[in-house]
């Protein structure tokens, strides 16, 4: 019994020794390090030129805060930067400073973590790994505005999204989707500057430029120089500073703030998106009773982002990356209203100069938008960098007569309008005139091309515009309501009486039709068209126009000609011509045409339409060359050699005739032999892939429709120049396109007539 009550002894206090040993341990763990700082209020209090903030973090409810637990980076104004406050802002001291003033200046200079100078302009990752050094420029702090009392009669209060709004495809039409985060209060965030700050290509004169009345020091926070930096607190960072600092605006707030810019301001708002919000009216209603919704203000989720939104997103993406903001933001550029009623009248002339009400709704997101750039426009890169739209300024950093670096951007009052290459350009001519409201859906339509084609400043353009009423009475339409998953909203009727039929056919004739307009030239736009020529154009038609009459292949089935009706010269880039009559293509076949020229050209077509016809490629009743088709993207040349050359190559052997004459046969060729002659005789002439005309455009090597009897291909040797194209064939002979019958329009096929024939063996 003594031994059992011994070894208990024994065993207590070997655990009594051992509990004590590790409380020691976890004391001298945990215990608070040797030389760490007292809390952030409490050196803030020992330091006695902090007296005004000391109250004011008091008046603001933040002394405990402070005193206590947290993480923070704490920009603090000393008593000096307080006193120029009192002054600027004309009062005499912290007594003045309402509750929720003195809130905002202290939440304003709380920055979440604590940060040394060196940190500072360090980017970090989400979960604040970090990610890249020199690329900071901005932190997030503890301020947000939360709900505002300042919506419309339908919306009495509102609260800034955090997240840009989506845009959203529905059918045929774009919908707006709020993208709003519960939880995220959008906090402001405040920015700052290193001497090694270098990222987005900022440069310290750029600094002089938000603030004229500050000199960069290599330590600015907004418009105050840090005097002491980096005292370490037991509960964070310190960086004394010699300036107050009050919660900057946001895009959105300070152009609302400012009369200036009243006029872009209402066109902005015209773009309000508002969805209500069960999460923040039950959380408002908790903290003041009342019960009215509050709905989340953003703007169309067509424009570059939504200029309330403080958490930057990458323009275009839905998604959101977290601290993003720290090295990124937005730059908007904002005309005065002086610069906006000009633009606007001269924009809108044929709108009646009226409030953008009634022209399309994507002028006004493609007015706001070339206003809009993703990426931080420092002054000394103003001309550099791109807008949403892709496109640099039209403007000089002169024309900013107003710089703001803001909460989540920078603003740049502007004295003069960006002038938007949709607008400049030959494209903003059917865009901003409401006769030629279908012109521009068809060109809008990616499926065409022609915006990105059309819309390049520095490219000179000619365009060949209907209007409406000129594709109306043609039998186009477009009707939204009438798309489906098996219609388009491109409708066509045969005559006035007949009923519409939508259907990708007719998308795809009235998109020709469009692409026909626009020429493509070598040597910039066409300035008249009373001389003669022959132009290619997008569609891969090609045009004639002599005398101020204008060809297509349809006009020559008709035999009625275009006419142009108006010209505007206006633009950057090159002339629009407004054109009475479709640019109708043709849907015959190509034997169709040359059977044509045969009629009006005997001794030219004559010859070689007899072998056509009477081939065993040709269909007689569809009046198709085997071989040539009619496809959207199938393109022919043909040369036709003349009646003299015809008969040269009977003689020659080249195909069933007289030798002795030249003469044609008196019947069809029946052997099989002196088919095959015709058929490759034929197929030869025939250039496959690409139609060439005397513009001087297009030399190369071509293939043919003839293949040998191992299946090789054929070539032709196409030298192009004005008004002189010489056709080489496999032997070396050359022979010339004769001018004065040439460049016959058919279905995208060029017909040449020429004074020798081909050969190919």
């Amino acid at each position: 019994m003594n031994r059992l009550f011994t070894g208990s002894c024994c065993i207590l206090l070997f655990l009594g020794i051992l509990t004590g040993c590790q409380k020691k341990e976890f004391d001298s763990f945990y215990e608070r390090p040797e030389g760490l700082g007292a809390p952030i209020y409490q050196q803030l209090e020992a330091r006695g030129n902090f007296k005004h903030l000391t109250a004011v973090i008091t008046k603001a409810g933040y002394k405990d805060i402070l005193s206590k637990t947290g993480w923070w980076t704490f920009f603090a104004p000393n008593d000096a930067a307080f006193e120029l406050f009192f002054k600027e802002q004309n009062i005499s001291g912290t007594a003045d400073i309402s509750d929720s003033l003195a809130t905002s200046i202290v939440k304003y200079a709380l920055v979440y973590n604590a940060y040394r100078k060196d940190q500072l302009s360090t980017y970090q990752t989400s979960g604040n790994t970090d990610a890249g050094n020199n690329l900071a420029f901005k932190r997030k702090t503890a301020y947000y505005d939360w709900v505002q009392q300042k919506g419309d009669s339908e919306h009495s209060k509102v609260i800034a999204t955090n997240r840009n709004v989506q845009s959203r495809r529905s059918g045929s039409i774009n919908v707006n989707v709020s993208a709003y985060v519960d939880g995220d209060n959008n906090n402001k965030y405040i920015p700052y500057f290193t001497e090694t700050f270098t990222a987005s290509g900022f440069n310290p004169t750029d600094y002089k430029q938000f603030y004229p009345n500050s000199t960069f020091t290599g330590f600015n926070v907004a418009s105050a120089t840090v005097v002491n930096k980096d005292i370490a607190a037991e509960n964070g960072m310190i960086h004394e500073v010699d300036r107050v600092i009050l919660p900057l605006k946001s895009l959105d707030q300070y152009i609302a703030s400012n009369a200036d810019y009243s006029e872009f301001r209402n066109l902005l708002d015209s773009l309000k998106y508002y969805t209500s919000n069960a999460y923040q009216t039950h959380r408002n209603f908790v903290a003041t009773g009342i019960a009215d919704s509050v709905y989340v203000k953003g703007y169309n989720g067509q424009l570059a982002f939504s200029p309330n939104n403080e958490n930057y997103q990458t323009p275009g993406l839905n998604a959101y990356i977290t601290n993003e903001s720290q090295k990124s933001s937005w730059t908007m550029l904002v005309p005065t209203n002086d610069a906006f009623r000009a633009y606007r009248k001269k924009i809108l002339a044929k709108y009646g100069n009226s409030f953008f009400k009634t022209a399309p709704s994507s002028v006004v997101i493609d007015f706001i938008n070339s206003h809009m750039w993703p990426t931080t426009l420092w002054p000394s890169k103003f001309t550099e960098g791109q807008n949403y739209q892709l496109e640099t300024t039209t403007l000089n950093i002169s024309n900013a007569v107003d710089k703001k670096l803001l909460s989540n951007g920078i603003f740049y009052g502007v004295n003069q309008a960006q002038y938007a290459n949709v607008f400049r350009t030959v494209y903003g001519v059917p865009y901003l005139d409401p006769t030629t409201s279908l012109t521009l859906l068809g060109y809008a339509d990616g499926g065409t091309g022609i915006k990105v084609y059309t819309t390049q400043p520095n490219v000179r353009q000619t365009l060949l515009v209907m209007p409406d009423a000129v594709l109306t009475t043609a039998g186009y339409r477009y009707n939204e309501s009438s798309a489906s998953n098996t219609a388009t909203a491109w409708g066509y009727r045969t005559s006035p009486t007949a009923s519409y039929s939508h259907n990708t056919i007719y998308k795809d004739n009235i998109f020709r039709l469009f692409k026909s307009g626009v020429l493509i030239t070598s040597t910039g736009e066409i300035t008249s068209f009373a001389g003669t020529g022959i132009i290619e154009s997008q569609s891969g038609d090609y045009i004639k126009y002599n005398n101020g009459k204008i060809q297509t292949s349809g006009t020559v089935d008709s035999g009625v000609d275009i006419n142009v009706t108006k010209t505007d010269n206006t633009s950057v880039n090159g002339i629009v011509y407004y054109v009475d009559a479709i640019l109708s293509f043709t849907d015959k076949n190509v034997g169709q045409h040359i059977e044509n020229l045969s009629i009006s050209s005997p001794t030219n077509f004559g010859s070689f339409y007899w072998y056509v016809l009477n081939s065993s490629i040709y269909n007689k009743t569809t009046k198709a060359i085997s071989g040539v088709n009619a496809g959207i993207d199938n393109k022919y040349t043909i040369f036709i050699p003349d009646n003299a050359a015809i008969s040269q190559a009977i003689k020659d052997g080249l195909l069933p005739g007289n030798k002795t004459t030249g003469a044609l046969p008196t019947a069809a060729p029946t052997s099989e032999a002196d088919k095959d002659l015709v058929r490759r005789f034929i197929l030869y002439h025939i250039i496959n892939g690409e139609s060439v005309a005397t513009d001087g455009k297009k030399s190369d090597n071509y293939l043919t429709l003839l293949q040998t009897e191992t299946g090789d291909n054929t070539l032709l040797t196409v030298v192009n120049q004005p008004n002189n194209v010489v056709v080489t064939d496999r032997m070396g002979r050359a022979s010339v396109v004769k001018l004065a019958f040439s460049n016959q329009l058919s279905n995208r096929t060029i017909i040449h007539s020429i004074g020798n024939y081909l050969k190919y063996k």
